[in-house]
Parts: C-alpha cells; sequence; structure tokens
C-alpha cells in the first residue's frame, strides 16, 4: 500500500511539473546547459608552416548562464608549436538566452620533415550561473596533416637547390653611341657660341688683328677716363692697325677696293669700312670738336662686325 502511495505521488509529481513547463517554456530552457557548435577549417591536408587556420566556435547558452572572458583562451599562447595569434568575441543577447561567437585563428610554426598528425588545441569555456554552480563547455582538439615544404630535411633541400644565374647584361652599345653623339653636339655647339660671341682668344682664330682691336676699343669704353679727343684719336688707331695687318701695309682710303679684293670676306662691309676712312680723316685732322665718348661707342660696334667678318661668322 505504501509501495503504491508513492508511486501514485510521483506520477502526479511528474504531471504537474509537465504542466509547470508547458505553461513557462522559458523556465524549462533556462535549466538547459550551454550548446556548443564548431567550425573548423575546410581542409584537413595540405597544411604547410606559416599557414593560419580559423575556427568559430559558438555557445548557445540560458540568459543565466554568462561567459568568463577572464579565462577565454589567450592571444599569444602556444602548444606544440601552434600559435594562438587571434581572438574575437562577439556576443548577441536576447530574452532569453545569449549566443556567443568565439572566433580563434591559429598560425603553424611547427616543424616536421615528413608529413604528420597535428592538432589544434582543445580549449574550455567556463559559464557561471548565480543559482547553480559553474560549468565548463570544453572545445575539442581537430586534427589535421602538416605537410613540410620540403621532405627530406635541409640536405634534401640543399641537393635541390638551383645555382644562382648571373643577371643577363643588357646592350648598351646603341644608348652609349646615342650618348657620345649628344655629347659631340653639345661640345661642338658651345665652341661655335664661343667661336662666334667669345671676346677672349680661348680658341685658335680667336686671336685676330680686329678681335684683338674689339678687346682694346671695349676697355677703353668702359673706362673711368673721360672720352676726350684723344681717347677718340686712340681708339682709330687701333682700328688702323688691324686694317694695317690684314692688308700687309698702311692701308688708306684709297686702297679700300684693293684690301676688299685681297680679303673677300670684308665684302659687305665695303661701303662702311670707306665710311669709316672718311671719318677717321675727318677725326685726326679736322680741328672742330666731336661727342669722343659717342664716336668710340660707334667704334666698338663698327669693331664687332670687323671681327665677325674675320672669323667668317657675319
Amino acid at each position: 500500500m505504501h509501495t503504491q502511495i508513492s508511486n501514485r505521488t510521483l506520477q502526479c509529481l511528474l504531471v504537474a511539473a509537465s504542466l509547470l513547463f508547458m505553461a513557462h517554456p522559458g523556465l524549462a530552457k533556462n535549466l538547459t546547459a550551454p550548446t556548443l557548435s564548431v567550425t573548423n577549417p575546410a581542409s584537413t591536408y595540405g597544411v604547410h608552416i606559416g599557414d593560419v587556420l580559423s575556427r568559430t566556435v559558438i555557445v548557445d547558452s540560458p540568459a543565466t548562464y554568462k561567459l568568463a572572458e577572464s579565462a577565454l583562451p589567450k592571444k599569444g599562447s602556444k602548444h606544440d608549436g601552434i600559435e594562438l595569434v587571434d581572438v574575437a568575441l562577439q556576443t548577441q543577447s536576447q530574452a532569453d538566452h545569449t549566443q556567443y561567437t568565439l572566433q580563434l585563428r591559429y598560425q603553424v610554426f611547427a616543424v616536421s620533415t615528413t608529413p604528420s598528425v597535428m592538432h589544434l588545441p582543445a580549449e574550455k569555456l567556463n559559464f557561471s550561473q548565480p543559482a547553480a554552480s559553474a560549468i565548463t563547455v570544453d572545445v575539442p582538439a581537430w586534427g589535421f596533416w602538416f605537410s613540410p615544404l620540403v621532405t627530406g630535411g635541409a640536405s634534401t633541400a640543399k641537393k635541390n637547390m638551383l645555382p644562382e644565374v648571373k643577371t643577363p647584361l643588357i646592350d648598351s652599345r646603341g644608348d652609349r653611341q646615342r650618348l657620345g653623339l649628344f655629347l659631340t653636339m653639345a661640345v661642338v655647339s658651345l665652341l661655335a657660341l664661343l667661336y662666334i660671341n667669345a671676346d677672349g682668344q680661348w680658341l685658335p682664330f680667336m686671336g685676330g688683328a680686329f678681335a684683338r682691336a674689339h678687346r682694346q676699343l671695349k676697355r677703353l669704353a668702359k673706362s673711368s677716363k673721360p672720352k676726350t679727343a684723344a681717347e677718340e684719336k686712340k681708339a682709330l688707331v687701333y682700328l688702323h692697325q688691324a686694317f694695317n695687318q690684314h692688308y700687309g701695309a698702311n692701308i688708306f682710303a684709297r686702297d679700300v677696293d684693293e684690301f676688299v679684293r685681297l680679303r673677300p670676306g670684308f665684302k659687305g662691309m665695303q661701303q662702311e669700312i670707306t665710311q669709316f676712312f672718311a671719318a677717321s680723316n675727318q677725326s685726326l685732322y679736322d680741328v672742330k670738336s666731336r661727342d669722343s665718348r659717342q664716336v668710340i661707342a660707334q667704334l666698338v660696334q663698327f669693331s664687332k662686325r670687323l671681327r665677325d667678318c674675320e672669323r667668317g661668322v657675319a
């Protein structure tokens, strides 16, 4: 009789509990332990040194359970040559449960000369519950095949090393020829500019009589001395000396035609040369005063044109 009453009592208690859970489904869920799902890397083979392996751990727990974040796997921890390089936690909370998403990234630094089985380490996640004792969710280890880059160790790698190949030389003969041609043209152009415009005797054939007379006239024009009739006569003498040197004797106004015949390079200036001799006679023998500064400046320009004729660049 006592046994029958006990059995009936137990049945009544079970029915009452069922009705209570049906009326309050959240209460049943609160008493449920956290559930675990793990997503491991897609391939279990062909893993090399330096590869990064990621696994995603999702824990769905009742709202009353709290994950102890201080007990999460530590970034930088190592296990048999496999280092945990990144840990990221995301939490999504709802009224009656919480979903924890844990991203773990491992990098392989293990070394093996032959293919071998290695493991991502097992991890433990601790959950606390105010009305009950703490529980631990175990994340299992995950095995994979490690493939060495070279089998047989350093000796095999050394045997299979290819000899260094020298970098092929680039044929630069064409570039050197073009560079030489450019430098030659640059030097010739510079010498031509010096020959045409330079007053100094820097190159052969630059020290002609009219070039020297032109330099003397420029110095005379730039000097600080007053430009008197004496200075004007000195300027005329410089040019007469240059004409005499080219003619080979003292040249006068009547000799201009013969001078041009002997020196055809000056034919383009025959009229100006004739005018020079006429003006020179007037300046040397006329007692009337003139603007000596202006006369000397004109003689500088005149001597420059004679110098250009002398150099054949007029």
